[in-house]
C-alpha cells in the first residue's frame, strides 16, 4: 500500500470529483485523491459509461487491469448497493474449488486486501474498488467509501444525463450540418458564446453573426444561423425517397437526380435510361406523389429525409 495523505478530507474528495467532472479531467482527480487518502495501490471505477483505473508504481502495475478484478468479478453483481465489502467477504466459502481459483487469481495480481462498494445509479450499477498489495485497509477506509456513496451516485446520474444530452446535441448538429446549416449563440454585441462545428468551420458565418445581432437590437442571447448552398444528395438518398414518397427504387433515383437540378432527359441519361423510359418513370412519379411539376417534386424531395442520407 502506498503512502497516506491524511490531510485529504472527504470534502476535498467531493470537491475534486465535481471539479473534474465540470472540466475535462473527469474522474481522475477524485480517484487520485482516493488513492492518496486511503494509501491504496490501485483503484477501479466501473460504470455503465466505461471503466476508469489508476495505480501506483508497484506489483501488477504493468499487468492487464482486467486480471486484477478476475478474482472478484463473479461476486460484484451480488453486492448490496451502498455497503462496503472487505476482501474476505467476497471469497466463495461455499466452494473450496472456486475459492482456490479466486485466491490464485488474486495472488497473481498481487492483491492482498480490497474494499469494494456497489453504487446504484439511474444508468445502471457501478463499482468503486480499492486494491492493496501489502497492507490491509482500515475501518476508516470503509467509512470513507460509505460516506462517499451518495455523492458518487449523484455524480453517476449527472454523468449519464450529460452523456445523453451530448449524444442528442451531436445528432442534432450532425443533421443540421448535412443540411448545410450552421448555428451559434451570440450575445447582444454579436460575440459568439457557443457554436456548432459547421459554424466554427465557416469563419464568414461568425462575422455575419455579429452584424445580425447588432441589426436586431436584441438585448439577450439569441441563436443565429446560416446555410451553405445545397449540395448534391448522397447515394443513399433514393432509399429514403422511396420509403418516404412511395416510389420504386428506380423512380426514387430519378427523383433524386431531378432534385439535384438536372433536367428530365439529363437525369435519365445519368441513370442510363432511355428517353421513353425516363418519361414513363416521370409520369409514375408525379402520379404517386401528386407533385404539380418539377419544382413541386423537388420541394417534396428536399423536405423529406433524403437530404439527411
Amino acid at each position: 500500500m502506498g503512502a497516506f495523505d491524511l490531510t485529504m478530507t472527504q470534502t476535498d474528495l467531493v470537491l475534486d470529483l465535481w471539479r473534474g467532472l465540470a472540466g475535462q479531467a473527469g474522474w481522475a482527480p477524485f480517484l487520485t485523491g482516493l488513492l492518496a487518502r486511503t494509501g491504496a495501490d490501485r483503484v477501479h471505477l466501473l460504470t455503465p459509461q466505461g471503466s476508469q483505473r489508476l495505480a501506483r508504481m508497484g506489483h501488477g502495475q504493468a499487468g492487464d487491469p482486467a486480471q486484477e478484478l478476475a478474482g472478484l468479478d463473479q461476486a460484484l453483481p451480488l453486492l448490496r448497493p451502498g455497503r462496503v465489502y472487505a476482501l474476505d467477504e467476497l471469497r466463495d466459502f461455499d466452494s473450496k474449488r472456486h475459492r482456490a481459483a479466486q485466491d490464485k487469481l488474486l495472488a497473481a495480481a498481487g492483491i492482498t486486501d480490497a474494499r469494494v462498494m456497489r453504487i446504484a445509479s439511474g444508468g445502471g450499477a457501478a463499482w468503486l474498488i480499492l486494491l492493496s498489495e501489502l497492507r490491509p485497509f482500515a475501518a476508516a477506509d470503509s467509512a470513507l467509501l460509505s460516506g462517499l456513496a451518495p455523492v458518487v451516485e449523484v455524480a453517476l446520474v449527472h454523468v449519464a444525463a450529460l452523456a445523453g444530452w451530448q449524444r442528442r446535441a451531436e445528432a442534432a448538429e450532425g443533421s443540421l450540418a448535412r443540411l448545410g446549416i450552421g448555428q451559434a449563440v451570440v450575445d447582444a454585441a454579436g460575440a459568439v458564446l457557443a457554436a456548432d462545428p459547421l459554424w466554427q468551420a465557416e469563419r464568414a458565418g461568425q462575422r455575419d453573426a455579429g452584424a445580425l445581432a447588432r441589426r436586431s437590437g436584441a438585448g439577450t442571447e439569441q441563436v443565429v444561423s446560416f446555410r451553405l448552398p445545397p449540395r448534391p444528395l448522397e447515394p443513399d438518398a433514393p432509399r429514403l425517397i422511396s420509403a418516404g414518397l412511395g416510389l420504386s427504387r428506380r423512380e426514387a433515383a430519378l427523383a433524386a437526380q431531378l432534385a439535384d437540378g438536372h433536367s428530365l432527359i439529363e437525369a435519365g441519361q445519368r441513370l442510363g435510361l432511355s428517353a421513353e423510359t425516363t418519361r414513363s418513370y416521370s409520369k409514375r412519379i408525379y402520379a404517386k406523389t401528386g407533385a404539380k411539376g418539377q419544382a413541386d417534386l423537388v420541394r417534396l424531395v428536399l423536405t423529406s429525409l433524403a437530404p439527411l442520407a
